[in-house]
């Protein structure tokens, strides 16, 4: 189960991107969430199921020409947990700066689908999560 569910996580993040981010709402549980807090996020918030996936996706289009996601590494991290090292890609609209930020998540894979998206500043707070969830 743990590599099928890196190998969901990966054609997610696959799908990440300006042209295709509405390919991956299909992979994405009725109950899905993902809070982002004020550690990693200049608006931290909570998006809630398809609806939220495309509303924090086109949150990056109102300001960015183009948003690439891409994952870096992922980890299995217990059953139905993969933590994934990733960068967002993004350049502006009027000025045409591109930036990149590195993330880290703990993305929790349920029936197939994925549940759950949970931010992290470190690598070790993200295994930490893993264990105390797996638990």
């Amino acid at each position: 189960m743990g590599q099928d569910d890196v190998e969901l996580v990966s054609e997610a993040f696959g799908l990440l991107d300006s042209d295709r981010y509405e390919e991956v709402l299909p992979l994405v549980a009725e109950g899905f969430e993902m809070v982002t807090t004020s550690e990693v996020a200049s608006e931290p918030d909570t998006y809630r199921g398809r609806a939220g996936v495309r509303r924090w996706f086109e949150s990056f289009l109102e300001a960015m020409d183009s948003v690439q996601v891409e994952a870096r590494r992922l980890h299995p991290a217990g059953r139905g947990l993969v933590i994934a090292e990733f960068v967002i890609r993004a350049r502006g609209q009027r000025s045409g700066i591109e930036a990149e930020q590195a993330a880290i998540a703990l993305v929790t894979v349920v029936d197939g689908q994925l549940l759950r998206l949970e931010f992290f500043t470190g690598l070790d707070r993200a295994r930490a999560a893993a264990r105390a969830g797996s638990s």
